[in-house]
């Protein structure tokens, strides 16, 4: 069971925190490159942003998921483009549609949690009671 936590915690990592920042990111790379170039220290977030971090990052991750299957069974190239610049823009607008939070703040935050293990374990410990409380809204 440790070991079935331990690859958890590696999925949810590069699930929430690696994998949506690189494609927002690229949404944004003509409007904010100088907001890009800037990674926040963890203390300069607040519990809000990160909360909203977290709702905005699972949010992705669902649009993502989705469109995985879709990009990765189209035949031709130009399909599979159309459906990842679709999906780049669902992600975007995920972002921008979770209350306290923007696409800089939200690529800010997840710049930072990839280089400050603390940041990580914060964002990680919101998302598994998060996950804990949705399983025992189901149950």
């Amino acid at each position: 069971m440790k070991l079935n936590g331990t690859l958890l915690k590696s999925t949810i990592i590069a699930a929430l925190i690696a994998a949506p920042v690189a494609p927002v990111m690229a949404q944004t790379a003509e409007t904010a490159p100088e907001a890009q170039a800037q990674t926040a220290p963890a203390a300069d977030f607040s519990e809000d942003q990160l909360s909203s971090f977290v709702d905005a990052a699972l949010q992705v991750q669902a649009v993502q998921k989705d469109y995985m299957t879709q990009i990765e069974a189209a035949a031709a190239e130009d399909e599979k483009k159309a459906l990842i610049q679709e999906a780049n823009t669902e992600m975007t607008a995920a972002v921008e549609e979770t209350e306290g939070m923007d696409v800089t703040t939200y690529n800010r935050i997840g710049q930072a949690a990839q280089s400050d293990p603390e940041l990580n374990e914060r964002i990680l410990a919101m998302v598994e009671t998060r996950q804990r409380g949705e399983q025992t809204m189901t149950e």
